[in-house]
This record gives structure tokens, sequence and C-alpha cells, in this order.
């Protein structure tokens, strides 16, 4: 009371202290970056190697076995995962969750340098740390009528360096047109005809480009620098560069033997859009960076390079994530907004006192704003989860402002003055109210030992929720009081006495204990009932706007055949109305460096906005299309921001097992046998068996003894071979401000038929012979891929769920997996969202369990008996059970966001029962007998109670109606705690007043 008293005396550094939070907490809002998820530290490293054309399973032996065992050392490595194709393997590390990424990445990089002298020479290797920044915000189409290599340079030279030079701009991919090269096109006889080789051209053709610095010399007072300049700077000099010299001593140009042309590379990656052939350009933001700031930069830049650009060219925007980041933000600020105007709706309909009404719901603004500040000081983010945090906090906010509003008016309905009864009302009920603060705060602190991604989501959402619970304790204690003794109407009302319907209840109840106690076994047994019937889930499916199509062919299949079948898959998605505009890759996918195979690529789809059907129904209704139409193609879908999180996770399917063992081909066997069994579950889409069929080869079996008589070794005739085929970089010409490959190679007819690559000329020291006379050409089969898992061999059997959750597919996958009889050596792992499931509801029980100990050592040092404390818990267990009927009633899963409700259900329905016992506790002190306390007292507490449950759920229903884009992230949330509230309350004011009059009266018995 002194405190409020002198609180009194300077209200006016009170309120202009408020004014100065809440004007801070409103600048650090417009300055916060905003992004859909917190900033999580994943932890995951991935290394792809590249080198030649050698099949998976030399490579497997030559590359990848090498750096598993480099990286099977560095510390805190958790999982070794790798893939390997033909030239190429990609091996990703998974670290244990607390594990210092950086310093992580540094080991990796060193291990790579230490395995690079047993690698193969020319081994291109690229490290890189997987964070949310290795994903697009923002991709665009460069689509025209112009040379494809213009179109990449425009893209490369133009575009790129605009967008680089942006705050906040990460990562800037280009893909698909053509890299400029100019290129040498050898005529084998010619060739031939001079003892030449391609190899043998190529090693005269790059000593002979060089351009090299010599030193300086002093020139009539200048420092002139000397440069030996060799470098041919147009085709016709290139062409004019000798490679040979005739019998008669004269010099043979290149010209001679070789066209000399401007061309480009050999294409592996081809990207396509609504107007066809188009160059892709990805950005990414930086982390910490916000993403509307970095999306919106992006767009301007790209639209002032417009008019520059040349006739028919156009830039236009396909995916952009700023706009679902601002429609998810602006849902949840309409929540917030329509959760604030309930509340104040609510309070002054249950005080009858308009006044009232807008003291109490004057805390979540203020309260919210200096959240914001917390926040800035904390470097947090704007995101789905702590802007969730502040929609689900708003009744937790009001409900302290709400419990001293109330007693404020009663005492002045007795007839106090204002000022006495702002003082006697905060006295009352100050210890009851920092108690249940308390209870609701520390449900998070376990939140600590949750590790991984659902932990770093989640601490995210306790961050706000924790702050503002202990800033609005903080209003309720100060503000309201001291504006309750200002603005709240003066005039004493009349008590009437509406609560004797609900009194002589309660004294009916008190004399029949068992009844109560009944009641609640009976609502623990419907509870047990419920829970098998609830389904589950990994993480709340969100309707983004936007999905990725992943299409694979056959193994094997050639780059332009491929291309051909992703082309019959646009012509379906552009005949979806609600579909507005894709990007198509083949040859690469979406997100940070990969090892891709050109039989397959993905589309990332952007719909209207306004699409009237779901996302889930559009890839639904696409789907089954692409199935009839396109039998031979396997697809799968996933929306953008989950195909994100799963990569970031190393989780890429929701439904995997994964099949260990010695042998590929024992493996392939079981991963057939397991497929057969999936099939037969329901709601199992996108299977896939893990097999991938065998795929051609050429093998030219060099004859050793022949090429001796030769005077040649195997290793000759392979590097004669592989430049005929591939080509050789023998330098660069300058062009402006770049430099242009130059390649010597042999016609593309010549080259790309099999059949005649043997009657290429083969040169021999002294004379000319044939391919064929030292080698013979074989065609045989072999893997198209590899994969390993702690370095042994596995197969991975894969799947997605459509209309059935998560957990009850995942259950008949489960059982389908005991039923696969395994040879000795070999296992079978559960992965993906499965796994990922089942250690988030073990971890959130455990977490639960934890909440509950500290909620009941709170209770125990406020009540100090611990007794009345484990009575006070009697309201969880019936909330839970509320919570799992409220998922089970609306169909929606049991995952991380209604787990993470029931955890907070934990600390927030003691409150009630908290506010009840306490006064039963009081009253008894003070003489009253056990039962009439314990009636007075519910009759006392009825109207604070029911009003701060309603205020909670009028908050949360915004929430739960789960309207519009990023809604769904904390709809379950706010299901599970309405649910939970609504029972735990009908329980605290119907269950707990006969148990606790038996409570109340030992206590007395023993005072």
């Amino acid at each position: 009371m002194n405190a409020l008293a002198f609180l009194r005396r300077h209200a006016s550094a009170v309120w202009l202290a408020t004014v100065f939070l809440c004007v801070m907490g409103v600048v650090a809002a417009l300055n916060l970056p905003s992004g859909i998820y917190p900033e999580v530290e994943f932890p995951r490293v991935v290394v792809v190697a590249k080198v030649g054309g050698a099949p998976p399973d030399v490579y497997l032996t030559s590359v990848t076995r090498p750096l598993e065992q480099a990286f099977s050392t560095v510390l805190g490595v958790q999982r070794i995962r790798s893939k390997t194709i033909r030239g190429a393997t990609e091996i990703s590390l998974q670290f244990a969750p607390d594990t210092d990424m950086w310093r992580a990445l540094q080991l990796v990089e060193a291990r790579v340098g230490e395995a690079r002298a047993t690698l193969p020479a020319g081994t291109e290797l690229t490290v890189e740390r997987i964070t949310t920044g290795s994903f697009p915000v923002v991709t665009f189409n460069v689509t025209g009528p112009v040379d494809p290599r213009v179109l990449r340079e425009l893209a490369e030279l133009t575009v790129k360096p605009a967008l680089a030079q942006l705050p906040g701009v990460g990562r800037i991919e280009v893909l698909g047109g053509d890299i400029r090269e100019i290129e040498a096109i050898l005529d084998p006889e010619a060739t031939a005809a001079l003892g030449l080789t391609p190899a043998s051209v190529a090693d005269q053709l790059r000593p002979a480009m060089a351009l090299t610095a010599l030193g300086r010399v002093d020139r009539d007072g200048q420092l002139v620098t000397a440069v030996a300049d060799a470098q041919p700077k147009t085709t016709g000099e290139i062409a004019a560069m000798p490679v040979a010299i005739d019998a008669r001593g004269v010099t043979v140009p290149l010209s001679a033997i070789a066209e000399v042309t401007e061309g480009a590379e050999d294409r592996l990656v081809r990207v396509g859009g609504p107007g066809g052939e188009t160059v892709g350009v990805s950005v990414a933001r930086l982390p910490g960076a916000s993403t509307p700031d970095v999306v919106r930069a992006a767009l301007s830049a790209v639209e002032a390079l417009k008019p520059g650009l040349p006739a028919g060219v156009t830039i236009r925007p396909v995916y952009d994530q700023a706009s679902l980041v601002e429609e998810s933000m602006a849902n949840v600020r309409d929540a917030i907004l329509l959760g604030i105007a309930l509340c104040a709706l609510v309070i002054a309909l249950f005080l009858r006192d308009v006044r009232a009404g807008l003291l109490a719901a004057m805390a979540v603004p203020v309260t919210l704003a200096m959240v914001f500040a917390a926040m800035k000081l904390a470097h947090q983010t704007l995101n789905l989860m702590s802007m969730g945090g502040m929609a689900v906090a708003i009744g937790l906010v009001v409900d302290d402002a709400i419990v001293i509003v109330e007693a404020i008016a009663h005492h002045r309905d007795r007839g106090a003055q204002r000022l006495a009864a702002a003082l006697a009302g905060t006295a009352e009920l100050a210890p009851a109210v920092i108690g249940t603060t308390l209870t609701t705060v520390v449900v998070f602190v376990p939140l600590a030992f949750l590790q991984g991604m659902i932990g770093d989501f989640f601490r995210a959402l306790a961050f706000t929720v924790t702050s503002a619970v202990l800033l609005s304790l903080l209003v309720a204690l100060v503000l309201v009081p001291l504006a309750a003794g200002m603005g709240m109407s003066a005039r004493p009302r009349v008590a009437v006495e509406r609560q004797s319907l609900y009194e002589r209840l309660v004294m009916r109840l008190v004399r029949h204990p068992w009844l109560a106690t009944a009641t609640w076994l009976l609502v623990l047994a419907a509870g047990v009932a419920i829970e098998p019937r609830v389904g589950r889930g990994f993480l709340p499916e969100m309707d983004e706007g936007a999905f990725v199509l992943d299409y694979f062919l056959p193994a094997g299949t050639a780059l332009r055949v491929t291309e051909s079948f992703a082309r019959r898959i646009e012509k379906v998605l552009s005949a979806t109305p609600e579909i507005a505009s894709y990007t198509r890759r083949t040859g690469a996918e979406l997100g940070p460096a990969a090892a891709t195979e050109l039989h397959r690529g993905d589309i990332m789809v952007r719909l209207r906005r306004g699409h009237q059907r779901p996302s889930e129904d559009v890839i639904a209704d696409v789907r089954r299309r692409l199935e009839r139409e396109l039998p031979e193609v396997r697809l799968e879908f996933v929306q953008v921001l989950q195909d994100v999180l799963n990569d970031l996770a190393g989780n890429p399917r929701p439904i995997e097992v994964k099949l260990l063992g010695p042998d590929y081909e024992m493996l392939h066997r079981l991963g057939d046998e397991l497929a057969a069994k999936l099939k037969k579950v329901p709601g199992l889409v996108d299977l896939y068996a893990g097999r991938e069929r065998d795929v051609p080869e050429l093998r030219f079996a060099i004859r050793r003894d022949a090429a001796a008589r030769l005077d040649l070794t195997p290793d000759d005739v392979a590097s004669q071979l592989q430049t005929a085929l591939l080509g050789s970089v023998v330098g660069t010409v300058r062009r402006f401000d770049r430099l242009v490959g130059v390649r010597v190679r042999y016609a593309d007819p010549v080259r790309f038929q099999a059949d005649h690559v043997l009657d290429l000329p083969l040169a021999a020291k002294g004379h000319t012979s044939r391919f064929q006379a030292v080698a013979d050409i074989t065609t045989t089969t072999g893997p198209s891929q590899r994969l390993h898992e702690a370095l042994q061999p596995m197969v991975a059997v894969t799947a997605d769920h459509e209309l059935r959750d998560l957990g009850a597919v995942a259950d008949d996958v489960e059982a389908a997996v005991k039923t696969l009889k395994l040879p000795p050596g070999y296992r079978a792992v559960l992965g993906g969202h499965i796994a990922g499931e089942k250690a988030t509801t073990r971890d959130l029980a455990t977490v639960g369990a934890l909440a509950l100990l500290l909620v009941l050592t709170v209770l125990a040092a406020q009540f100090r008996r611990l007794r009345v404390a484990v009575l006070v818990l009697g309201a969880v267990p019936v909330a839970l059970v509320g919570a799992l009927a409220a998922l089970w009633a609306t169909a929606t899963p049991l995952n991380a966001s209604s787990l993470m409700g029931c955890v907070l259900l934990v600390g927030l329905v003691v409150k009630n029962g908290v506010l009840l016992l306490e006064e039963a506790e009081r009253l008894a002190q003070a003489g009253t007998t056990a039962l009439d306390a314990v009636v007075q007292a519910s009759a006392r507490r009825v109207r604070p109670i029911v009003m701060t449950t309603v205020a909670t759920l009028a908050g949360l229903l915004p929430l739960a109606l789960g309207v519009g884009s990023g809604a769904a992230l904390q709809q379950p949330l706010a299901i599970a705690v309405i649910g939970g509230l609504l029972t735990s309350t009908v329980a605290t004011l119907g269950l707990l007043p006969p148990i606790a009059a038996i409570v109340v009266r030992r206590t007395a018995a023993k005072v």
C-alpha cells in the first residue's frame, strides 16, 4: 500500500516512463528484421565434390569413401550421409544440436584440405554451411527472344551485380542459358594426318596464349609496366595460331585442322518458365536480414534495370517470400487487434463499466509495445513464432489486469473511494497475481533443454510470451491501479448478489466430495479413450501459396529427353487456373550446393493471390492429372517452406525408411519388398522404393599389349579419348572486363556417336592409327547412384501422406517394417518426419513433466503446504483431456504446436485454482469455518475466474480460427489451449471446491 501511495505521488514520472518505453517499443517494432521463421542454427554442413565423369561405383571408392573417412573424426559430427552419382558426390554432415557451426565448418574445411592429396587431380570441392540464407526469398525469370548466351550474360553481368550491392542480400544463383566459349572444332582426319592428337593440339595452344607481367622500367621519368602479350583477341587470331610445322618447315595454323567459332559449353542444366526457355536468378538473404526489406530492394533494383534491357527481354518475379511474410504478419496482427477488442468487450460486459474494460484492455498494447523493446535488446526477429507468441499472450497479458480491475471494482462497489479501492484491491490480490504469473513463466524454463529445430522455434515463442507475462505483471501492479485511481467511475454502486445460484450449487457440491472425485476420474477415463483417436503430426502444415514439384525420369535419361517431359508437366501447370507462375530447373535443384542427375529437376510454383482452393487441394489435383498423363515420371510434391525445413534439417521426405547393410542388391530387394507392403497403407502417396534402374555405360577396354606396340600407355589412349569426347580448355580470351574460355574438341556428330568413336584417328609416335587398334568397346550397365549413411551402403524408401495424419500413416509404416525379414547384418531405421514426430513428442513430454514439477514448486512455496499445491494441480489432467477433446473434435493433429499448447496449459490452468484457494485460505485463517471459507471464496472469485477465462478464450479465438496465411502455425496451439481452459475452468469451479473443503478443514484442524 505504501508503494502504491508513493507511485500516486509520482504519477507524472510513472506515466512519462511508460510513454518512453512504449515509444521505444514502437521504434523497435519498426526496425526489427522480419521473416517467416526464427533465425535457427541448423547443425548441418554439405560437401560437394565433382571431377570427371566416373561411374558411381568407381567414384564411391576414389572420392566418396576417402572424404567420409576424413569427416568421421570431425568433432561433434553425428551423422554422415552421402549420395554418389556419375562424376559427383554430395556428403551431408549432421552435427550435435549445440555445436558451434562456424568452428565445425572450419574443421570440415581442414579435413577437406587433408584429404585433397588423396583425391583425383582436378577435383572441385565445395563446402557450405546450411543456413536459412541458403534458400531464395525471391526468384526471377529472365526471358526474351535473344541468344541464350546473351541472356546468361545479362543475368550474370547486369542483374546479379545490381542485386549483389543491396543491403541484406546474400547468395545469388544464376542458372540456365548458355555459357559462352570459343571452340576450336578439330577435323579428326586432318589432325591425325599431321600426327597430332586433340591433347597435343591443346598442349600447343595452352602456353601460346600467355599474358605475363615482366617487370617495370623507367622511361622519361615515368614508371612503365612491361608485359609479354601472346594472348589472342579474336577468333581470327586464335585460328592463326601455329600448332605444327610441316616437312617443309612451314608452320601449320590451327585453321588448317579446325574451325574456330563462337560457341557455348555443353549444357548440364536447363531452366524454363511460362515464357519458354529462361535464365533463373535466385536471391537469398543474409542471416539476420529482413525478408520484406531484401525482397522490396531486389524488386526495385530489377525495376530500375528494365529500361536498359534489350528489346523483348523481360525480368519477372516468380517466387516472392515477402508477400507471404507480410500477409502472415498482417494476419497475426489482425488476430492481436481482434483479441484486444474482444478482451475489452468481455471486461466491460462483465463489470458493466466501459471505463473499467478500457483500463484492463489498456494493459495489452502497453505490454506488447514493451515486448518489442525487449525483443530488440535480445536480438530477436519478427516471425510467425514470435508474433504468434504475442497473439497467444493477449489473454495472459490481460488476466492480471482483469483480476486487479475486478478487485478494485469490487471494493468500489462496496462504497470505497477510487484511490482507496485501488490500494485495497491491489494489496489484496498482489500475492496471488505474482504467484499465478510465476506459474505461467516457469513452464517455459525447461524449453532450454529442448534441442534441435523445434527447440529453436518454440524458444522464440517462449521469449515473447514470457516477456509479455512478466511485463503485464508490472503493468497490472503499477499502471492499472494508478489509472483506476484516476479514471475509474467514482460512483459507488450497490452490490447486487448475482452468484446466488452458483453459491447454492457449491454448497450442495461440498457436501458430496465423492461426486467430484468420481467426475474427475470419469474425465480422465474419457481422455484415455480420446487420445488414440487424435491424429499425430510433426509441424503444422501451412498454406504458403507456393509449392515445389520434384520430377524424376528413369535413371540415365538424356537431358533433352528429360526436358521434353518437363515441358509436358509445364502444360498441366499452365492449365491449372490457380497457378500464377513457375520456374523449372532440369539437372539442378532448389537450395544449397548439391549433386544432381540430369534425369531429374524441380519446379517452383507460385499460386495466384486469393486462390479459392487450398494449396493441398491444388497439389492433389495436379498430382492426379500428372500421374494419369505421365505415368513414367516419378513425382514428389512439397510446399516451399516445408521443403526448406526438410533440407535444413536433413530430412528430405516426411516418411523415410532407411535400409542399411553390406550389399546393394540385397538392400534393393528389401526395398522392393517393403515398398510392396507400403502400397497398401491408406493415405500414403509419392511412394519411392529407392531403386534407380541401372544406366548404360560404354567401356573402352584398352589392350595393353597393342598400346605398347604403338609406344603408348593406357593413360595416353585414355587422355586422347577424353580430349576428343569432352574437349579441353586451353586458355581464355579477354572480352571487355571478362574472360571467355577457349576449348579444343571434336565436332558434335563425331563425339556424340559412340559407334564411330573407334574409327577416330589415334596419334602414335611417328604414325597414325585408329582407336580400334588398341581398344574394344562394349556396352554395359552400372548403378546411377549410391547412397551411404554411417559409411554403410543404404537404400531409402520414401513417401508422403495425403488426407491422413502423419502419425496414423507412420504407425502403419512401422508395422510394415516390423514384418520385414532382415538378413543378419541388415537393419531398418525410421527417418524423415516420422523420427522427428517421435522425438518431438518425447522431448515435449519431458518438458511438460519438468514444467509440472516447477509449477508444483512455485505453488508449494506460495501456499507453504504441499497438499494444497497438489490440489491446485488437479486441474492439469482435466485441462489436458479438454485439449485432446478439442483437437479431436476439430480434426487437428497432436503436433509440435499443439503439444506446446499442452505445455502452456500446465502453467496456465492453475491460475484459477490459485485465485480460489488463496481466498479460501485467507478466510479460513480469519476464523471462517472450512466449509464456509470454500463457499464464500468460490462465490467471491467466480467472476474474476470466468472473466479471465473468457478474455483468454477471446484473445485466442482469432488464432484458433486459422484464417489467412501463416495462421496454421499457431492454430493447433490455440485450439489445445481453448479446449484445456474450458474444461479446467469447469473443474476449478465445480470439482475443486468439494475437495478443497476437505483439505482446508484438515489444515484448520491441525492448526
